[in-house]
């Protein structure tokens, strides 16, 4: 349910029905006349007098068959007669009985004092002409009348005019009384309403609002209506997800960046430091005339100074994954590869270590980063030289590029010394070197390796041992 239907829903009843009612309940009441309602109040209680004074004593008479005994008809009509006469403390008019066969009046006469069967007759009369009040001394009554066939009576029920102020009253009070339990049972129900689906769901998301800006990032927020309410709060609960594995992201992206610049520091003071050694040995062979030390030397710097470009190769190449402006680009994976092994071919060619390729796609032509698939293929190919096992018969380093289905599979098995056991699951850290006695390098080769293939939303895994290493790169084809 939306929040504007439910709003409606809740605010009408209020605002429309109850104003409604009270001005119909309003509106009858004070559309009838005085009289009007003065004659419903006395025909009720004439209604009530003829039900439990005559036909419950003609009732008995006809279940007894005493209907047609004289004696008995004229016994219980003398029982209503006294009745009539006497005085009724729960209804301020009093009963007129007329017995259209005798024409005869029975009435109380303390109650109409100074009346006479006369006037009594006369006003009767001038009932039947369309009166509508009974005068009778300088009273006035309103009166219902209602016909008894059996007994062919016509009982009158006489009502004070007088007392229609304290009848009022008590219509008027029933009737604001009745008005007001309504406005107060819509306003009752329509707060219920506004408090469970507008402020509980309101104040829940004001809460868990508050607790995101605090990063308290436990617990689901989950609001079922309005409609309004439950997007906002699907939309707030992504957002608290998506905080979570952002957080996640950069404390570790804080902690790989202290990591980073401790070890980046580190190793390129180690050179730094070692170069400027070297020459004061150069200056000091040089003042010795010891020129062929000081060439030894500063062959030695040029090695130091290999090993910081390298270095420094790596880190901006670690550092440009996540900078890569690169738009995507068609390219032909085989012709990448054949590139890579003719630009590198001296490193590659290795008479004691056999290097072979294979390439075999449905269509060579794929799309992507193309300096992502050089620097993960030059990274791995590089790797299974350096680490090649000279102690080994037939030591081989192999690239394989497959299609398996919708994906590119790269593989690069080598028999070399293998990653130690207890390395696995420190092998794309930055800065690891598990055998940096065979080969130097910055120990980030396999680092940039796994992040880009993290880019490419692809998957990296090996298996190493002493029997040497197997990588395998799965990308999705574009």
């Amino acid at each position: 349910m939306k929040l504007r239907d439910l709003l409606f829903i809740t605010s009408f009843p209020l605002v429309v029905i109850g104003p409604i009612l009270v001005g119909v309940i309003s509106y009858q009441f004070l559309k009838e006349s005085t009289f009007e309602k003065l004659q419903v109040v006395n025909t009720i209680h004439t209604e009530d007098f003829v039900e439990l004074h005559i036909n419950a004593r003609h009732d008995i008479l006809v279940k007894n068959k005493m209907d047609g005994l004289k004696n008995y008809v004229k016994a219980y009509k003398d029982e209503v007669i006294v009745e009539v006469q006497s005085e009724d403390e729960s209804y301020e008019g009093s009963f007129v009985i007329v017995d259209n066969q005798g024409e005869r009046f029975f009435y109380n006469k303390g109650y109409f004092v100074g009346v006479t069967d006369s006037e009594l007759r006369a006003n009767l009369v001038a009932l039947k002409q369309g009166a509508r009040i009974i005068n009778l001394n300088g009273e006035k009554y309103v009166f219902s009348k209602l016909p008894f066939l059996p007994w062919k009576w016509d009982i009158y029920g006489l009502y004070p005019i007088e007392e229609t102020s304290e009848l009022l009253k008590e219509v008027a009070f029933a009737v604001f009384l009745v008005c007001g339990l309504i406005l107060v049972a819509l306003f009752t129900v329509t707060s219920l309403m506004y408090r469970y689906f507008v402020i509980k769901p309101l104040s829940e998301i004001s809460l868990f609002s508050e607790r995101l800006s605090n990063l308290a990032l436990e617990g689901r927020l989950r609001i079922k209506s309005p409609e309004e309410f439950r997007v906002l709060s699907k939309h707030l609960d992504r957002m608290r997800v998506s905080l979570t594995e952002n957080i996640g992201k950069i404390e570790k992206a804080n902690e790989e960046l202290s990591q980073f610049s401790y070890r980046t520091s580190h190793d390129l003071k180690s050179p730094l430091t070692a170069s400027k050694k070297l020459t004061e040995y150069i200056l000091l062979d040089i003042e010795n005339g010891d020129l062929e030390e000081a060439k030894n030397s500063v062959k030695r710097v040029q090695s130091q100074v290999t090993k910081l470009e390298s270095l420094v190769d790596d880190v901006l190449s670690l550092t440009k994954i996540d900078l890569n402006t690169e738009n995507e680009i068609e390219f032909d994976l085989k012709e990448l590869i054949d590139d890579i092994v003719d630009k590198r071919k001296t490193f590659f060619e290795d008479d004691c270590c056999t290097f072979s390729v294979s390439v075999d796609l449905d269509d060579p032509k794929i799309r992507g980063h193309k300096i992502r698939y050089q620097q993960i293929i030059e990274n791995l190919v590089s790797n299974g030289f350096k680490y090649k096992d000279e102690k080994k018969e037939n030591p081989y380093v192999k690239l394989r590029a497959v299609s398996v289905g919708d994906r590119l599979s790269i593989t690069v098995e080598d028999n070399g010394v293998g990653i130690p056991d207890k390395h696995h699951s420190e092998i794309y850290q930055m800065f690891k070197r598990f055998h940096p006695s065979l080969a130097s390098g910055s120990g980030l080769g396999l680092a940039i390796v796994k992040k880009h293939v993290e880019r490419m939303q692809g998957s990296i895994h090996f298996s190493s041992s002493q029997q040497g290493s197997t990588f395998q790169v799965d990308i999705k084809r574009k």
